[in-house]
């Protein structure tokens, strides 16, 4: 009978002993189970870090791949060179901005990576091939890190070689827009004097009138003495000095045409008619009006013409 109780109470205890083993096993199995997971996601962590970084370095690299093909500004006389150099300074400033952007975002990188280094002591000691993994990482950002700063270096040294192609080209602009302002008002002056000089060239003088009118105008003279004492006229020419202002002015290239009050009139100066149309003409007389067919054959004796009636 006692012996049946000791085996009951053996096997009783033999059960709980079962389940308490059952019992430990689940929770060292589910603690393991965490303990995977949480170094799975650390590497999963760690490699999307790495190939950020990487992707970093890719931006960076095309940056000064661009920068590099980009060809000098060429040296131009135009004012618009003002408007290039405002460009390349906008173009340097972006890409300085995105560096900076660029380390700022792996000094973040770094910061977690040494966060999950210390996840991972944390979690395994004896993960030595974790351990070197994430040692890896680091070396991996420290070199991207490196080559950042390299080509940081570089492109500053670009930014100052540029500035100073932009400070020569300046002088340049601005020495050639100090000319090209002296051409141009030398320019201007030179048109005025030759539009002046060909309005003047081009400027002539007529006047009509009866004889008596234009000797008492002072435009004819009456020179030497009577034929006769009694009656007779003296020689009658045009005045030595004409006075323009008792003249009419007209322009001979555009005012062809010159209108004649009614009478008969001659033409006292020494223009020929060979070169003008009058509108009647009869016996050396002219009537109507003159039409000036070869301006510069016509006024070629004298820039003043006058008319008489007769």
């Amino acid at each position: 009978m006692k012996a049946r109780h000791l085996l009951v109470a053996c096997a009783v205890l033999l059960a709980a002993c079962d389940t308490k083993s059952k019992d430990q096993l689940r929770a060292l199995a589910q603690a393991d189970s965490l303990r995977t997971d949480s170094l799975v996601s650390v590497k999963n962590e760690m490699l999307n870090e790495v190939m950020t970084s990487t992707q970093f370095v890719n931006d960076i690299n095309d940056e000064m791949a661009k920068l590099k093909a980009r060809r000098p500004a060429k040296l131009t006389t135009k004012v618009s060179a003002e408007s290039d150099a405002a460009a390349v300074k906008e173009e340097r400033a972006a890409v300085m901005e995105r560096i900076r952007s660029m380390v700022a975002r792996l000094d973040s990188s770094e910061s977690r990576v040494a966060s999950l280094r210390s996840r991972v002591a944390k979690l395994s000691r004896r993960d030595s091939s974790l351990v070197a993994q994430v040692a890896a990482y680091e070396k991996n950002i420290q070199e991207l890190r490196e080559t950042v700063d390299r080509q940081k270096v570089e492109y500053e040294g670009i930014i100052a070689t540029q500035k100073t192609q932009i400070a020569s080209l300046t002088s340049k602009v601005d020495t050639m827009t100090t000319e090209n302002t002296r051409l141009a008002s030398e320019k201007t002056a030179l048109t005025d004097t030759v539009s002046h000089l060909s309005t003047e060239l081009n400027t002539v003088y007529y006047v009509i009138g009866t004889k008596s009118d234009l000797v008492k105008r002072g435009i004819l003279v009456e020179e030497g003495h009577k034929r006769f004492v009694v009656v007779g006229g003296r020689t009658v020419s045009a005045a030595r000095d004409l006075d323009p202002s008792k003249f009419t002015k007209i322009d001979r290239l555009h005012d062809r045409t010159i209108s004649l009050p009614d009478g008969e009139y001659t033409i006292f100066t020494r223009q020929s008619l060979n070169f003008a149309s009058p509108v009647t003409a009869k016996d050396g007389k002219i009537s109507g009006g003159l039409k000036i067919d070869q301006p510069e054959q016509f006024w070629g004796p004298s820039r003043f013409l006058i008319i008489v009636r007769s």
